[in-house]
């Protein structure tokens, strides 16, 4: 009985919990993206050491601003030293790609990224093309902070619920 009761207030809980994810204005968010030379797999696997490294010195610069003019202004002061990182990681791994980055605002297709919907429109962004950029997208949004890539994650991603009922059995 007491497990019957349990199951039956945990999908109450759950059906009545309000969204996690709090709406961002578009014009608050600034994503990033980095595109393989191809889509062989030797050529994602550049592309994630490349968004890897990116995301290693973007994300601690970005992770304390405050609002999104300011994490404008600071990716905007350190677009060289992103794109001499995002070189260097080519050059040590063996590669002779160059890199291309464009820095702006552009159209994007509706995306979801885990339980976010981005809808459809205009973005400040980041790209970053490996060679010719012909490979498969990889893509976050790096202010408000929401990049979910092993060992590289930004503030507020560790949410964790509990429920004391569910504990108790």
């Amino acid at each position: 009985m007491k497990q019957c009761l349990a199951v039956v207030l945990v999908c109450i809980l759950s059906l009545s919990y309000p969204a996690v994810a709090a709406e961002v204005a578009q014009s608050e968010i600034i994503r990033i993206h980095v595109l393989a030379h191809h889509d062989t797999e030797s050529e994602q696997q550049l592309k994630l050491r490349v968004r890897d490294a990116i995301l290693e010195f973007v994300c601690p610069l970005v992770n304390d601003a405050t609002s999104s003019a300011q994490a404008l202004s600071i990716i905007e002061s350190h677009l060289e030293e992103i794109k001499a990182v995002a070189d260097n990681c080519l050059r040590d791994l063996g590669s002779t790609h160059l890199v291309q980055m464009q820095w702006g605002v552009f159209v994007f297709p509706t995306r979801v990224y885990g339980q976010s919907v981005l809808p459809a429109g205009k973005y400040t962004a980041l790209n970053i093309h490996i060679g010719n950029g012909q490979g498969k997208n990889w893509w976050c949004v790096m202010y408000p902070p929401l990049c979910y890539v092993d060992g590289v994650v930004g503030k507020g991603q560790q949410t964790r619920y509990e429920f004391a009922i569910v504990n108790w059995m």
